[in-house]
């Protein structure tokens, strides 16, 4: 493969895998596989939660974007051992938007605690299959790139990718998370 191209890559999706991940992903999406997904009931959403691998990344950024547009939100990682601070380059993102995630503590998903109106948002598919695996009653259960105008069923972890894709990554998640944070009724904030 060319440099050139190989550095498009790179940009657009973090990595061949990536871009692999993103075709396949998308279509499914319009074969209707992530349908389900998106049938959402927000009257019943009185808090959201984020989750994806690390939770230094995707979910601790948009954890906060949404509790600075004034929802109940957590976030947590499937695969994280807990206690640790954000990536520093998510943390400069924030700051560059204008919020903190400086006091940032990563949680493995074993903390959390389920609540009749949670929405769990995963970043990619295996997120939801592993949390349809382990929610329970209550919860419900989205892609936060599905509310984006150009639905994006997978978005790929930045965490090992250059800064370009790593900020492109971060600003999809902010505004896919202002999206969904339009649609929970402020009642119930």
């Amino acid at each position: 493969m060319n440099k050139k191209l190989d550095d498009v890559i790179k940009y657009r999706f973090g990595s061949k895998r990536g871009l692999l991940r993103t075709a396949q992903h998308y279509a499914l999406r319009v074969a209707g596989k992530y349908k389900a997904y998106q049938e959402v009931d927000f009257s019943l959403v009185h808090r959201i939660v984020f989750v994806c691998s690390g939770n230094i990344c995707r979910s601790a950024l948009a954890e906060v974007v949404a509790k600075n547009l004034g929802l109940k939100a957590e976030s947590f990682g499937l695969h994280c051992r807990g206690g640790d601070p954000a990536d520093p380059r998510a943390v400069a993102y924030a700051d560059r938007i204008g919020l903190s995630l400086a006091n940032h503590v990563t949680k493995n998903i074993n903390e959390y605690q389920q609540r009749r109106g949670d929405l769990l948002v995963g970043m990619e598919p295996k997120h939801a299959y592993s949390l349809n695996k382990i929610a329970g009653t209550y919860p419900q259960i989205t892609l936060i790139g599905l509310w984006l105008p150009n639905p994006k069923p997978y978005i790929h972890d930045p965490f090992n990718t250059n800064i370009d894709f790593f900020n492109q990554c971060e600003k999809i998640v902010a505004d896919a998370t202002q999206l969904l944070a339009k649609r929970v009724p402020k009642h119930n904030a």
